[in-house]
């Protein structure tokens, strides 16, 4: 019995996890620093430049990071069955 597709189907697995790990990290980062700025700015929806809320910036940056490690783990794990 061969183990390589086991190994490749293991590897492949480790590639999406380590990148679900890593956006779901920067997420929560991301969070962090929207709710330091709401605190510090002292308003529950602070604007930017007086007419677009800031929490659009902080949505469009997470899903900046999700589609972006979403595309890199898919890729990586491709990569790992296709040898």
């Amino acid at each position: 019995m061969s183990w390589k597709p086991l190994i490749r189907a293991a590897a492949a697995a480790l590639f999406l996890l380590v990148h679900t790990m890593l956006a779901t990290l920067i997420i929560l980062g991301v969070f962090g620093i929207e709710r330091l700025i709401k605190y510090l700015w002292g308003v529950d929806k602070p604007l930017l430049f007086g007419f677009v809320p800031l929490e659009y910036l902080f949505q469009v940056i997470d899903v900046g990071v999700v589609g972006t490690f979403g595309y890199r783990g898919i890729l990586a794990a491709y990569r790992a069955f296709e040898d």
